[in-house]
């Protein structure tokens, strides 16, 4: 199912590709070309058996789609500001980053032109907004405010807080017991594990991947509102399914 979302979500990255831009569209259309190339590796990862490795996009994936949601939400209230807090974010992280490696490989021109334009940005905040934003992007929040902000904690305790074990290296356990299934002397216990893990998984790209193609598809009137129900329906009755433990 999600290698069907992966076709609908590269039909949208190609129809935004051919409107006429502006800094809102081009924002958005970072976002869902981040969303699309993540949801196809995360699905390459799953079809060569690399579950661990896939979490660790599904968590991205899932951060996105808070992230996408925030931009979306706050550009309701103040689209101009917003779409220059996205920018000056970018170019703050920019800064930071060539900073910490103290400029290497980049000449002169560029280094002066990126310090000014920390400078000029530095001036349109005040100290809290301007550290907030170096820290947590554009949202200035950290990542647990964003999921309350846009209504998905639950998901975050849920998805966010078990899948960074991955990013973080700490997925030792997961491995361990591939290579040694009686390490918990209840094979059905492991077995009943690995599988409600990758069933979270994949329901999560699902849910972060398609919420970022539906709202694109709903701004941008890309004309695959019924592809996506159609795609939606069958998740939830796969879902429903599952809790009622149907195969």
């Amino acid at each position: 199912m999600n290698f069907d979302l992966q076709y609908i979500c590269e039909k949208i990255c190609n129809l935004l590709l051919s409107k006429q831009k502006d800094v809102f569209i081009d924002i958005s259309l970072g976002y869902v070309l981040k969303s699309t190339r993540t949801l196809k590796a995360t699905n390459i990862l799953y079809n060569n058996y690399l579950n661990e490795q896939a979490q660790s996009l599904v968590r991205i994936l899932f951060e996105l789609r808070l992230n996408f949601d925030c931009f979306l939400k706050m550009s309701n209230s103040d689209l101009k500001n917003t779409c220059m807090k996205v920018v000056d974010s970018m170019i703050l992280e920019k800064v930071k980053q060539a900073r910490a490696s103290s400029f290497v490989g980049m000449g002169k021109e560029l280094v002066d032109n990126l310090i000014q334009s920390e400078k000029e940005i530095s001036n349109r905040y005040n100290p809290d907004k301007l550290k907030r934003m170096k820290r947590y992007g554009f949202t200035g929040m950290n990542i647990e405010s964003r999921a309350h902000f846009t209504g998905h904690k639950e998901a975050y305790d849920i998805i966010y807080r078990n899948f960074s074990r991955n990013i973080h290296s700490t997925d030792y356990l997961e491995h361990y017991i591939i290579q040694n299934p009686h390490f918990l002397k209840e094979p059905e216990f492991t077995s009943d594990y690995l599988e409600s893990r990758d069933i979270a998984s994949l329901y999560t790209a699902h849910f972060s991947a398609g919420g970022v193609a539906e709202s694109a598809n709903h701004i941008f009137k890309c004309g695959l509102d019924k592809e996506l129900d159609n795609l939606g329906s069958l998740q939830r009755k796969l879902k429903e399914d599952r809790q009622r433990g149907l195969p």
